[in-house]
């Protein structure tokens, strides 16, 4: 097997291998007996029919197609296992040359990763300035209404409607039903029209736009004191909910901060190198992220994409050219933490990964870890930890 390997850009190569004759005849040979086994005729047993006949009936430009299929097949994995090359898209394969008693001669074209000359890393990221975490008060009072609010009960109610009622109403848009549930005076477009309204009651709130209420519910909020809390089953008192409460806060900002820092670095290396990104990695991260959107609207939202696009006025090539954006900085970032890794010589110890899956799983009823891939998971795992070694290098 000759290979030669040619540039095409600066992210795509293509590599030519050359199968000699002899070679290539006993893949002939293979395809035309493969064939024979799939030919019927009549008189004749699928598979059982005599090569001279078979001769006859099959079509040599077939057999020379097949053989190129099993050719390439086996001797494109072979160069896979091989190569030094990081291939990063899938083969775009042409035949060259093909015919009885002759060398065979195909190309593939595919896009790979390159290494990026970095700049000094550690010293950019002693540029990011750190932050000091602190959670208010007012925010630690508005997580404890929120979890209020969360356990409220709703009674039926008489009489008109009020500020803090819960309302169920039906809505009619150019003879479109929609049913609908909130709580008045949370900053609902309907808010002010609801407001007296009787059960059963019909209000025209516009043309073409009718509404009718259905039901109306007394929110009765808990008071928060050491009985509530004893509820929750984590706390005795008041205090240790406030606490618990500040604890998380301070998490959730501890990690956004970090997150944030995270991406200012990676952006300030960018600016600093020349990074050839292949565009294949581009395209399957950006059609990740509409595939990701397209569930969410179908699962969270309740509605087709189409109707999505309508209401948010986009079109699909909008959403498209927005996310290959994303996409692109996501790839750009994933190349530069790849670079980092490699010039750090960071790997990831199999008790690391074994530790992570278990935490992971612990998480996850019996019955669900029999549907999980563990070998996706562990590539992932492996990746996710040696990401943060990278990040711990630089302090962040």
């Amino acid at each position: 097997m000759e290979i030669k390997v040619k540039d095409v850009s600066n992210t795509k190569k293509k590599i030519e291998i050359e199968i000699n004759a002899e070679e290539f005849n006993v893949f002939y040979d293979k395809a035309f007996k493969l064939m024979i086994k799939e030919l019927e005729l009549p008189g004749f047993r699928k598979g059982m029919v005599p090569e001279t006949m078979a001769k006859e009936k099959i079509n040599e430009n077939n057999v020379l197609n097949y053989a190129a299929e099993l050719i390439i097949n086996e001797k494109w994995n072979e160069y896979l296992k091989e190569t030094d090359l990081e291939i990063v898209s899938q083969p775009v394969i042409d035949v060259i040359k093909v015919a009885k008693d002759n060398p065979f001669v195909f190309s593939a074209e595919v896009e790979i990763l390159k290494d990026i000359d970095l700049p000094d890393f550690k010293a950019i990221a002693k540029t990011i300035k750190k932050q000091e975490v602190k959670v208010e008060e007012k925010e630690i009072n508005d997580a404890i209404t929120w979890l209020q609010q969360s356990r409220a009960t709703f009674k039926d109610k008489e009489g008109a409607v009020e500020t803090g009622d819960f309302v169920e109403i039906t809505l009619f848009e150019n003879e479109k039903e929609q049913k609908d549930g909130f709580i008045v005076g949370k900053g609902h477009d309907l808010d002010n029209i609801l407001i007296d309204m009787i059960i059963g009651q019909e209000k025209q709130v516009k043309p073409g736009l009718k509404i009718i209420l259905n039901s109306v519910k007394k929110v009765e909020i808990p008071e928060i004191n050491d009985e509530f809390v004893k509820t929750l089953g984590q706390f005795n008192t008041t205090e240790e909910l406030k606490k618990n409460i500040e604890q998380g806060l301070k998490q959730e900002k501890e990690i956004a901060i970090k997150q944030k820092q995270r991406a200012e670095v990676l952006e300030k290396i960018a600016v600093k190198v020349k990074i050839d990104i292949p565009q294949s990695l581009v395209e399957r991260e950006a059609q990740g992220l509409i595939s990701n959107l397209q569930n969410r609207v179908k699962n969270e939202l309740n509605i087709s994409f189409e109707e999505y696009l309508d209401q948010t006025k986009k079109t699909l090539e909008q959403v498209q050219k927005e996310f290959e954006k994303i996409a692109h900085d996501r790839v750009r970032n994933f190349l530069i933490m790849r670079q980092i890794i490699k010039n750090q010589g960071i790997e990831v110890k199999k008790e690391e990964i074994e530790a992570r899956i278990k935490e992971i799983l612990a998480n996850y009823p019996e019955e669900s870890k029999k549907q999980i891939d563990l070998e996706r998971i562990k590539l992932y795992i492996e990746d996710e930890i040696k990401n943060e070694k990278a990040f711990a290098l630089l302090n962040l």
